[in-house]
């Protein structure tokens, strides 16, 4: 795809099964869609911002709080915000890619822990390996740095080829690691096509509740066994990735 041609819409998921870290998710949330539109309008081809509000994973108070905040801040011309139903790291993203595909090529999934390394000049990278013939890029940040180095891109910040996504699969992993099977099936498709992208070492803006706190820990913990067994799921192996990474 011609670069000027190419468009990206980023995906942020924000929730809570807690009431009582609404106004705290939501205050973060804000912090990172000033940023992601400050990026913007440095880097016009990001055009869209969509949040997604797990419905099944929420407090059922999220969704309107954003919008009300939204709306005071004047930013709710910039920004879309849904409430899909489903995993949500399979189905709500699924669905959140089949939205911004109407009109957008690439979606930059993002944790909202890893928003700051999001740049003009980190788009600039990534929009460069695209010219490359990647079908996937991510940023190898603080202690994924390894993992998406070999090739395991990790969706705390990755962007996809929708098109090349939707042609490979969708999400199907109920163990968090969904990008693990599309990476497999990417590779058996178009052969070398995972960008990593280095970055200059930095910290996760780790949000201070318990429940971030301890999810975060989990999931750094787990990982790689999760990786493992997905990769055994998809009757492929560590080094079947590594080695569909792009010279």
């Amino acid at each position: 795809m011609n670069a000027q041609k190419r468009t990206y819409g980023v995906l942020l998921r924000v929730y809570t099964p807690k009431p009582e870290e609404v106004e705290g998710r939501v205050e973060r949330a804000i912090k990172h869609i000033r940023q992601i539109l400050a990026v913007s309008k440095e880097f016009p081809a990001l055009r869209r911002v969509m949040i997604l509000v797990p419905l099944d994973h929420d407090c059922k108070q999220t969704c309107q709080a954003l919008l009300d905040r939204l709306e005071l801040d004047g930013l709710s011309d910039h920004v879309e915000v849904y409430m899909p139903p489903g995993y949500h790291s399979c189905e709500v993203l699924n669905w959140g890619l089949a939205e911004l595909s109407t009109n957008i090529s690439h979606a930059l999934i993002v944790s909202g822990k890893a928003v700051q390394y999001l740049t003009r000049d980190a788009m600039l990278a990534i929009d460069k390996a695209f010219d490359g013939g990647a079908k996937v890029a991510g940023l190898a940040v603080d202690e994924l740095r390894d993992q998406v180095l070999a090739g395991r891109i990790s969706n705390t910040f990755a962007v996809w080829d929708i098109r090349a996504l939707f042609q490979s699969g969708r999400f199907d992993s109920l163990i968090d690691v969904e990008e693990i099977s599309l990476l497999i099936r990417m590779a058996r498709m178009f052969g070398k096509c995972i960008a990593p992208i280095d970055v200059a070492h930095g910290t996760f803006d780790l949000h201070a509740t318990a429940t971030a706190r301890e999810r975060h820990e989990h999931v750094i913990r787990t990982k790689i066994e999760r990786q493992i067994a997905e990769c055994k799921r998809l009757g492929a192996d560590f080094g079947f990735i590594q080695r569909s990474v792009m010279d």
